[in-house]
């Protein structure tokens, strides 16, 4: 199954909905990022997320969510644009190594910004409490809150014992009530998309036939709507994409103190920076680093 990423509206019920699956995508950012099973499968949700809700967006335009926690789980962060690329990552990348359950990993504390831009521009930016120990259901919670739009989400990611592919599924849907959602009728659907039986097995479950979204909304609207007014249309391709460069990387040695920088050119020893975003790693000599100290070109 390709991935593929899809935003659409239900017509008589006045609601607006995002379908992605992303397991490649997914897939490249946990071998990428070399993550334990724990915090792969926070990330991975983390991205299919910021895909969903970057279906929303303006091709131009770009989504930042920053998830910050006091527990084991400190940072995750997602980037994602209109065009359908993403970049993200988590902190730590191997939880597996702390014990104790979602309170834990999570902590008491927790919160959740979210900064819309258009080509290096704000348009608007929101903060909210992060407290249901949950990616999905903070971010669903932010923008009910924040952006007073009721919000609802569910995504399922599957894993195996591959180390080269250990992503066997990763979809997702998000569903946004429109001004003349009926809220009542709303909450129905949040809650059979979040919880029921029928529909996290469809998304469980991978399909590579052509009427797999018809599929879902009908198992999501059953007995609440028999003609939903299905509209739907493909957004770009997902897929894992940062903007990093060789070049970039001199910004990233001016921020070091001078003594650190004289250290350097002392031992004349390679330098070795990593991306964040996609561990991409950057290897400089140390001719390169006084060129980038003195802001000539790499």
């Amino acid at each position: 199954m390709k991935d593929l990423l899809y935003r659409g509206r239900l017509e008589a019920l006045e609601i607006n909905f995002s379908f992605g699956i992303t397991s490649a995508l997914v897939n490249d950012a946990v071998v990428r990022h070399d993550c334990g099973p724990a915090s792969a499968h926070v990330l991975g949700r983390a991205l299919t997320a910021g895909l969903l809700c970057s279906a929303t967006l303006n091709s131009n335009e770009r989504l930042n969510l920053r998830w910050q926690y006091e527990g084991h789980l400190k940072t995750v962060l997602v980037d994602a644009g209109g065009d359908g690329t993403v970049r993200g990552f988590v902190s730590p990348k191997d939880l597996s190594r702390y014990a104790g359950g979602a309170a834990e990993v999570y902590g008491e504390q927790g919160r959740l910004t979210a900064v819309k831009s258009s080509e290096g521009d704000v348009l608007n930016h929101g903060t909210s409490d992060a407290l249901r120990c949950d990616v999905i259901e903070d971010l669903a919670f932010y923008f009910s809150v924040s952006d007073q739009v009721e919000t609802g989400m569910s995504i399922m990611i599957g894993f195996k014992a591959d180390t080269d592919q250990p992503v066997s599924l990763c979809q997702g849907m998000m569903i946004q009530a429109l001004p003349g959602c009926d809220l009542e009728t709303f909450e129905k659907l949040r809650g059979r998309l979040e919880r029921s039986d029928g529909c996290r097995r469809l998304m469980a479950r991978a399909s590579d036939a052509d009427s797999h979204l018809e599929t879902m909304i009908n198992e999501l609207t059953k007995d609440i709507c028999a003609r939903p007014g299905l509209f739907f249309e493909a957004c770009g391709t997902p897929r894992f994409q940062c903007n990093c460069e060789r070049e970039k990387m001199g910004a990233v040695l001016r921020t070091l103190p001078y003594g650190e920088r004289m250290s350097m050119v002392k031992d004349k020893e390679d330098v070795t920076i990593s991306c964040q975003f996609c561990n991409t790693r950057y290897v400089l000599t140390i001719d390169e680093c006084t060129r980038a100290w003195n802001n000539q070109p790499l």
